[in-house]
């Protein structure tokens, strides 16, 4: 049998979020046993400002749909459908969608897990 694993959307373990946004953890060491990095799925829906977070890993996201803005201490930092997000360990960060459609990503974490996390609000 092979150990290659399918989770599938909505199988993994979903976190709702304020004004009916919501993230789910797709492929991490508990539900398909990953060993260095964990996957996951997010929808923010329109007017939506996330709490600020800082991650002990890096992150890397994909945008699917939507734009939006991540809210850093120091300013923002503009994605739309297409862009690839780079965020480094311990950067303060929120996601805001002040748009009028939803915007959806995937997340990647260097971590087997949703990693150790901190709110900054």
């Amino acid at each position: 049998m092979s150990s290659i694993k399918v989770v599938k959307l909505g199988s993994g373990r979903r976190t709702e979020l304020a004004g009916g946004s919501w993230v789910q953890e797709l492929i991490t060491s508990k539900l398909a046993g990953s060993k260095k990095c964990m996957l996951g799925y997010s929808t923010f829906k329109p007017k939506t400002k996330t709490k600020k977070l800082t991650h002990s890993e890096e992150e890397l996201c994909f945008v699917i749909s939507g734009k939006g803005k991540l809210e850093l201490d120091n300013g923002y930092v503009y994605f739309e459908a297409g862009d690839a997000l780079y965020i480094p360990p311990n950067i303060a960060h929120a996601v805001v969608n002040d748009g009028e459609d939803d915007v959806t990503m995937v997340y990647v974490f260097s971590y087997p897990e949703y990693p150790p996390t901190v709110a900054q609000d």
